[in-house]
């Protein structure tokens, strides 16, 4: 079995912090797949951990920074034959614009490493690597200069494909707007999200509320869809992803679930995760 980080990443992207409330957050996931390459039997696939806080800047301004880590490290089958390391880092604003970077890092049998500015003034996203492929048309932000290590430079590669939505979210910053809002059955948003390359447009419907048992605890939840399609292309972009939000002041992601049609992708809240992140 070979579970692509990138189909991970889908859900994975959906974590984060509430808008009003302390932003201080770390929370531990586990990953599993179900389906064709695991006989129907349900594999643990990868341990997840996500910290939010806000900017330590005077000048943040409402900024929030959210950092996620995937690692297939605990897991014997898949660090074997196909070990994994992910991060994924979000800079949005808690009062209303959205995501204003990203850093997507992803080390399989090779690395890719991105950051992205989103240049709101200019309507552009300019994208930065190890090497760029237009190197000093752009200076690497000088705010951005934390997320690198001493001795590691960032040139500009090119501009994002699409322009800049007045309020645009990438999957982290999203998901705080839906945790911020108010929830009951029946209630459907609108958001633009981008991954750094295509600009989506979601459809968030709140489905029910549920009680769910995790981790050996029992949560009342609501349970929402997401649904998205790609800016210029017909039908869906992809298949529906289920979140079930814990229904009190945290609304604390409990669940993910995504279907393939090779199988399922499901993330539940786990304590015993945070063993992998020490």
């Amino acid at each position: 079995m070979s579970p692509r980080p990138e189909r991970l990443l889908l859900i994975l992207m959906f974590l984060g912090a509430i808008p009003g409330m302390a932003l201080a957050e770390t929370l531990f996931f586990e990953a599993t797949y179900q389906g064709f390459f695991t006989a129907g039997q349900p594999l643990r696939i990868a341990a997840i951990s996500l910290e939010t806080g806000s900017l330590e800047q005077a000048e943040s301004g409402g900024l929030v920074q959210s950092v996620m880590r995937v690692t297939s490290r605990p897991y014997a089958f898949v660090e074997k034959h196909y070990p994994f390391r992910v991060r994924y880092r979000s800079i949005w604003s808690s009062r209303s614009s959205g995501v204003q970077a990203m850093e997507i890092y992803e080390k399989t049998h090779r690395i890719k490493h991105e950051i992205i500015w989103v240049d709101r003034e200019a309507g552009r996203m300019q994208r930065y690597r190890p090497r760029g492929k237009h190197a000093g048309q752009h200076a690497f932000p000088v705010s951005l200069r934390r997320w690198l290590a001493a001795d590691e430079e960032f040139q500009f590669h090119k501009y994002g494909r699409h322009p800049v939505p007045k309020r645009m979210y990438d999957w982290l910053s999203m998901l705080q707007a839906v945790r911020g809002g108010r929830l009951e059955a029946g209630a459907v948003r609108q958001y633009a999200a981008t991954d750094g390359k295509h600009l989506y447009h979601y459809r968030v419907q709140v489905e029910s509320r549920k009680l769910l048992e995790v981790d050996g605890q029992k949560h009342w939840t609501w349970k929402l869809r997401f649904d998205a399609t790609e800016e210029g292309k017909p039908g869906p972009a992809h298949r529906p992803v289920y979140v079930w939000l814990s229904d009190d002041e945290k609304r604390e992601p409990i669940k993910f679930e995504s279907r393939h049609p090779l199988g399922r992708f499901t993330i539940r809240l786990s304590a015993a995760a945070a063993s992998a992140f020490q």
